[in-house]
């Protein structure tokens, strides 16, 4: 062979030689290969898929390598349920579910480990494992599923056990075990299988105490309305094979019924009245918590105290909390004192009785050195009088700033006896007269010692809101100091307006914007029974929910539902979008309110996913010329002979 023709065969040779000469001038590490992403593999089961007549006393699950068995127990769920729970463990590569009772006869088992099956190195688990097998002669095949969702905010339920009962009596969610059972995914997703032919009623419950039993007014709840008949029907499906000749290929697949089932979980308003709280917070406040409303069933007397009119009575919203308030000062001075609590409670046959509790309820003043220590005046001074005692009002303005649709709240530290309006003034900041200006004084109807100084505040003004001295006297005789309060109203182009287009109204319906988090605070809301419009304005720029209540009686708030009663808790809606709201800008949205009973809250924010895309690709741009850089790097060292040793000629 000419020198010529040996050229490419030394080239390749050449390359080859600094490579390895290269490799062993810089030893390092090995890397120790691709990182394992695979599933364990079944390969065998004792006894088999499916199998039938089966009269053993445990399963016995082998795979291709060893198994972390960690969270298979809370997982796994067992239909139909058993009283024992089973033995979990492993032999080598074996997965063994011990049986520590004995399987009913003619019934097919289903195992659904979820995806708690995973290998022991890399934890890859095996999706939604499911092993079934019968102890008769026919495998039942049926099939329920569906999705669980909490009833006032649609949050799926994760862990949500969902029962099915063959006996249809009212009683037998309180008092049998179900005939199968499934736990929901993180999707409130459910999946009941292997059920037999039959009528059946569908239950979900929380089961706190993990008996299968329902606690009425104890436990969250959800059922559906109508009876539960499974079937299943095999559907064909024609498809073509594209061949020299064509080809018509006959396929299908099993479909289930009923169709998915959308359960909305609630806890039930049960009438369950006792007195959970009681303290004595000052020598002239006491405190009660009940566990329902004490609207005109609540009475105190006095044990071994004649004493008449004594108190005055502040009640919260919900009328559940009382703060009672000791008017008496005779009163007031015992630090122990006996009283008799009245209220009205239900008997086992639901009657109202009137239940008396007996409390005592006690205050010890603390000492205080300090102010025992008085300051003795100088020889030939006279001695300080005592300073006169006054509370503090207390407002709602924040940041010195007020919403161009908001009032200004002013809060007393106790009951007010007297408030005297004419000695509030509301005046400009730069008017050097302090000219008053014409507003609004009112009590609030909810919050017992809170009022409201309300104007039509212009936008960018600057105001001073004055509370004289002594305005306001309590119901002890100790007056008010002096407030004075300067404050901004926001500038009008600040907001946003979201405008709501309804239509498919049915029934009164609750237009809610909530916060975006899960607290889901409302921040406004408008009611309607009608199409149109609603305009919310003066909004913040921030992110909102929308959300519907459809107000079945029109009370004008959501209520729970009833299972005694029959009747479900009042639906709920939301548009599938975070609302933006940005300063001196209008969004509008149509919504049609038509009922479905099958939506889904997945609530998406637009501005959020594009932003994570645009960080996606700028991240796999910067991995790529970043690996563009280490290839060019490992050439150049290629071609300088990569730090080997030796010389080519």
């Amino acid at each position: 062979m000419k020198i010529k023709g040996k050229i490419p065969f030394i080239i390749v040779a050449a390359l080859a030689w600094i490579v390895i000469i290269s490799s062993c001038a810089n030893p390092g590490m090995p890397t120790g290969g691709a990182k394992d992403t695979i599933p364990p593999v079944l390969l065998k089961t004792e006894p088999g898929y499916r199998t039938l007549n089966y009269k053993g006393d445990d399963v016995r699950l082998t795979f291709n390598e060893y198994l972390a068995i960690e969270d298979i127990s809370e997982s796994l769920v067992i239909s139909p349920p058993m009283i024992k729970k089973p033995i979990i463990r492993t032999k080598s590569k074996t997965l063994v579910i011990e049986f520590n009772e004995d399987l009913k006869d003619s019934t097919t088992y289903s195992l659904d480990f979820k995806s708690s099956v995973a290998d022991n190195n890399e934890k890859n688990p095996i999706e939604n494992f499911r092993f079934s097998f019968s102890t008769g002669s026919v495998f039942d095949s049926l099939r329920v599923s569906g999705r669980l969702m909490n009833a006032f905010n649609l949050e799926p339920i994760d862990k949500g056990l969902v029962l099915l009962h063959k006996n249809l009596h009212d009683s037998a969610f309180f008092r049998t075990r179900p005939d199968y059972i499934a736990k929901t995914d993180k999707e409130g997703i459910f999946m009941i299988d292997n059920i037999a032919p039959g009528t059946y009623h569908l239950f979900s419950l929380s089961d706190g105490n993990n008996n299968l039993l329902y606690d009425e007014g104890a436990e969250e709840m959800a059922f559906e309305d109508s009876l539960i008949i499974p079937s299943s029907e095999f559907v064909e499906e024609m498809d073509t094979i594209y061949t020299a000749n064509d080809t018509v290929v006959v396929m299908g697949k099993t479909h289930f019924y009923p169709d998915p089932i959308y359960l909305h979980q609630f806890t039930e308003d049960i009438f369950d009245q006792y007195l959970d709280k009681y303290s004595r917070d000052t020598r002239y406040k006491c405190t009660f918590v009940f566990n329902e409303s004490v609207e005109d069933t609540f009475q105190l007397n006095l044990i071994n105290n004649d004493a008449i009119n004594w108190y005055q009575t502040e009640y919260n919203e919900n009328i559940d909390s009382l703060t009672i308030w000791i008017t008496d000062t005779t009163v007031a001075r015992f630090d122990t004192l006996l009283m008799e609590v009245d209220y009205f409670q239900l008997d086992t046959l639901n009657q109202l009785y009137l239940q008396k509790d007996t409390i005592e309820m006690n205050f010890t003043d603390k000492e205080d050195s300090k102010s025992a220590k008085k300051k003795k005046p100088k020889e030939g001074e006279e001695e300080a009088p005592e300073p006169v005692f006054q509370f503090n009002f207390q407002t709602d303005i924040n940041s010195s700033v007020v919403e161009l649709n908001n009032n200004i709240g002013i809060l007393a530290p106790e009951p007010i006896f007297t408030f005297d309006s004419t000695k509030i003034v509301l005046y400009f900041a730069d008017d050097t007269l302090k000219k008053p200006l014409n507003l609004n004084f009112e009590k609030d109807t909810i919050e017992y010692r809170k009022y409201f100084v309300s104007y039509k505040w212009e936008p960018g003004s600057v105001y001073i809101l004055e509370i004289d001295s002594a305005a306001a006297v309590n119901i002890y005789g100790v007056t008010s100091k002096k407030l004075k309060s300067k404050f901004t109203a926001r500038e009008e182009d600040y907001y946003g307006t979201v405008t709501l287009s309804l239509t498919g109204i049915e029934m009164p319906v609750i237009a809610q914007l909530v916060s975006n988090n899960d607290a889901e605070k409302v921040v406004v809301q408008k009611i309607t029974n009608e199409d149109g419009k609603i305009v919310f304005d003066y909004l913040k720029p921030e992110k909102y929910k929308a959300k519907i209540i459809f107000d079945r009686n029109g009370n004008g708030k959501w209520d729970t539902g009833s299972y005694q009663d029959n009747f479900q808790p009042e639906r709920v809606l939301y548009i599938n979008e975070v609302v933006k709201v940005r300063s001196n800008w209008e969004k509008e949205f149509n919504w049609d309110l038509k009922p479905d009973l099958t939506f889904v809250k997945k609530i998406r924010d637009f501005e959020e996913e594009e932003k994570q895309r645009k960080e996606a690709e700028e991240k796999a741009k910067k991995e790529k010329e970043q690996e563009q850089g280490e290839t060019q790097d490992q050439m150049k060292n290629l071609m300088q002979g990569g730090g080997g040793s030796g010389s080519f000629r």
